[in-house]
């Protein structure tokens, strides 16, 4: 090494630099819990719909159901960090619909976007209420 002071203290604080960027740019994001009820909302070009939403997590997937005054539907899905993916299919006039959401989570609330099958799309929004 060196006896110079200055130097020493330019050396001590780059490996400061370099273990510090190490130790936090390598941790993982926090991931946030989507375990529980969702209050949720989405309009697509057939109209405006609302459901209770019930998720349970388990690492990365999203397993889970819809229930509305029309019954109870099972939801699929993924989540990345803040990046939500669900999916679950419908029945209309004897026919399957497929229906799929990308969304954001932050805290207690998602937004995003809803397809509706080959339909068309539109916006989604889901408020986590206070069962959970």
């Amino acid at each position: 090494m060196t006896d110079n002071p200055r130097m020493l203290r330019v050396v001590r604080a780059v490996l400061a630099s370099v273990i510090f960027a190490v130790c936090f740019t390598t941790l993982p994001a926090a991931q946030t819990n989507l375990t529980g009820e969702w209050a949720m909302e989405f309009t697509t070009p057939r109209g405006h719909a609302e459901y209770t939403l019930y998720l349970t997590q388990e690492g990365p997937r999203l397993t889970g159901h819809l229930t509305s005054e029309y019954g109870e539907t099972p939801v699929k899905g993924t989540i990345d960090g803040d990046a939500v993916k669900l999916a679950w299919s419908i029945s209309e006039g004897g026919k399957s619909l497929d229906l799929t959401v990308t969304a954001t989570a932050k805290a207690d609330s998602m937004s995003g976007t809803i397809r509706l099958g080959s339909v068309g799309e539109g916006p989604f929004t889901a408020e986590r209420t206070g069962n959970h």
